[in-house]
C-alpha cells in the first residue's frame, strides 16, 4: 500500500497544475477520493495513464518483469535509422630501416576494414486499457497494483523475453553461418568429459591473450572488395565473456574454472553468463568471446498511445527497434559437442499385416530426444519408434539426433 501511495504522489508531483488541484495527495484511506476526479475528467484519465505507463510502470515495477540475462551485452542506444559501422585496422608491418631515405615519399596505406550492421528488429507490443479496468483500479490499492502488473507483464515482460530469444539466436546464427571458430569437446556425461571442457576453455582463454589470426572468422567471410590480409586480434582475460549453458554449469566446479582464468570466484562469475540453450545450435555447450563480439543496440524504445473515445478505451504500444550484429573483428570460440550418434536395431522392416512393429534407437547422448519421420506416411507412419503400416509400398523411417540420422527401409505388402 505504501508503494502505491508513493507512486500516486510521484504522478501528482510531476503532473499539470490542474491535475494537482483536482487530485489530492494519497493517504492510506483516500483511494476513492483520488479515483473519483480521475474518472470524472477525461483529461485527468489521460494524464494519469500516460504517467503510469510511460514512466512509472517501467521504472518502479521493473523487478516484476521477465528478465533478459544477456542484457549486459548490449552496447547502448543509437538514433533510429543509423547503421553501425565497425572499423578495424591491422597492425603495421616492419619494412626495415631505410637509412638512405629511399622510401621517404612512399605512401603506406593501412590495412583498414569495415563492417556494417543495420536495424533488424522492429518489435511492437500492444495493450488495451478499458474504462471499466481503470474504474475498478480505484476501488483499492490492491486493484490499482493489479492494473500496473498487467501492464508490465503484457508489455515489458514480452519485450524482455523476445530480446533474450533474439540474442540467443544471434549466437546460434553465428555458429551456423561459420562466423565463429568451433572447437569439438566430448559429450558431458562424466567427470573426465567435464575436465576436458574446462581444459579446452582454459586453453582458448590463454590463446586469446596473444595476437593471432586463429580466433576470428573475418577472412573467410570478408567482402569481395577486401584484398588485404587476415586480421590479427587479441583479447585480455578481463575483456573475455563466457556464455555457458546452465545445465553444463551444474556439472562444473566453478572454483576450478575460475582458477583457469586466474580469477577468484566472484570475478569469474561477473564475466560468466548462463543461458538455458543456444537456440537452434543445440549441441553448443559454451561460447568464449571478446566482449565486443555482440553488436546489439537500441534504435528506438518508446511508448505511443491513442484514446478511442467511441469505445472508451486506451491503446498503448511499446515500440522497440534494435540492431543485432556479430562482430568478425574480435575473438570468439564455440565449444561444440561432436559425438551425437544414433543407430537403429533393425535396418529393414517388412509388413504383411496391419500389426505394428517397434524400432529401437541407440543414441548418444543417452538423454537425447529422437525425432522420428516417415518418408511416406501413405505407406507407414511412425511415432516414438512404433511403425504402423498403412498401405502397400515402400518408404524409409528416419531417426534423427541433432545432425545425425539413421534409417530403416520399410516394405509393406497388404492383401
Amino acid at each position: 500500500m505504501a508503494n502505491m501511495q508513493a507512486i500516486l504522489d510521484v504522478i501528482r508531483a510531476n503532473a499539470s497544475q490542474e491535475y494537482q488541484e483536482r487530485i489530492p495527495q494519497a493517504t492510506q484511506t483516500n483511494i476513492t477520493e483520488i479515483g473519483n476526479p480521475i474518472m470524472t475528467y477525461q483529461m485527468m484519465q489521460n494524464e494519469f495513464l500516460s504517467a503510469l505507463i510511460n514512466r512509472i510502470a517501467l521504472s518502479v515495477i521493473q523487478n516484476k518483469t521477465a528478465k533478459n540475462p544477456l542484457e549486459v551485452l548490449k552496447k547502448g542506444s543509437i538514433p533510429l535509422g543509423s547503421d553501425i559501422q565497425e572499423i578495424f585496422t591491422n597492425m603495421a608491418k616492419d619494412t626495415g630501416f631505410d637509412g638512405l631515405g629511399n622510401k621517404l615519399m612512399t605512401k603506406t596505406i593501412p590495412d583498414t576494414k569495415a563492417l556494417y550492421h543495420r536495424v533488424n528488429r522492429e518489435g511492437q507490443y500492444p495493450v488495451t486499457i478499458t474504462r471499466v479496468l481503470l474504474q475498478r483500479a480505484f476501488t483499492s490499492f490492491a486493484e490499482l497494483e493489479k492494473l500496473m502488473n498487467s501492464i508490465v507483464q503484457s508489455l515489458y515482460s514480452g519485450d524482455n523475453y523476445d530480446e533474450f530469444v533474439l540474442m540467443k539466436n544471434l549466437f546460434a546464427g553465428a555458429i551456423e553461418n561459420d562466423l565463429i571458430v568451433q572447437v569439438s569437446v566430448p559429450h558431458i556425461e562424466s567427470t573426465d568429459a567435464t575436465t576436458k571442457l574446462i581444459k579446452a576453455i582454459k586453453k582458448a582463454s590463454k590463446a586469446f591473450t596473444y595476437p593471432s589470426t586463429s580466433f576470428n572468422k573475418y577472412f573467410v567471410n570478408k567482402p569481395t572488395s577486401d584484398n588485404g590480409e587476415p586480421i590479427t586480434t587479441w583479447t585480455p582475460v578481463m575483456d573475455q565473456i563466457l556464455l555457458i549453458r546452465s545445465d553444463i554449469m551444474v556439472d562444473i566446479d566453478v572454483d576450478v574454472l575460475a582458477k583457469a582464468f586466474n580469477m577468484n570466484k566472484v570475478e569469474f562469475l561477473a564475466r560468466t553468463l548462463e543461458v538455458d540453450s543456444f537456440g537452434s545450435a543445440s549441441n553448443c555447450y559454451a561460447i568464449l568471446m571478446d566482449q565486443s563480439c555482440p553488436q546489439i543496440y537500441d534504435n528506438l524504445y518508446e511508448m505511443t498511445e491513442f484514446y478511442n473515445a467511441q469505445g472508451l478505451y486506451w491503446n498503448y504500444w511499446l515500440n522497440h527497434h534494435q540492431t543485432y550484429g556479430f562482430s568478425l573483428f574480435a575473438n570468439s570460440v564455440a565449444f561444440m559437442c561432436d559425438d551425437e550418434t544414433v543407430s537403429l536395431n533393425l535396418p529393414t522392416l517388412t509388413f504383411t499385416t496391419t500389426a505394428t512393429q517397434t524400432l529401437t534407437a541407440t543414441k548418444t547422448p543417452s538423454d537425447a530426444s529422437i525425432v522420428w519421420i516417415s518418408s511416406n506416411e501413405d505407406v507407414a507412419t511412425v511415432a516414438n519408434g512404433i511403425v504402423t503400416p498403412v498401405a502397400t509400398g515402400t518408404c524409409l523411417i528416419f531417426a534423427i539426433n541433432g545432425d545425425k540420422q539413421a534409417t530403416s527401409a520399410v516394405t509393406v505388402t497388404l492383401a
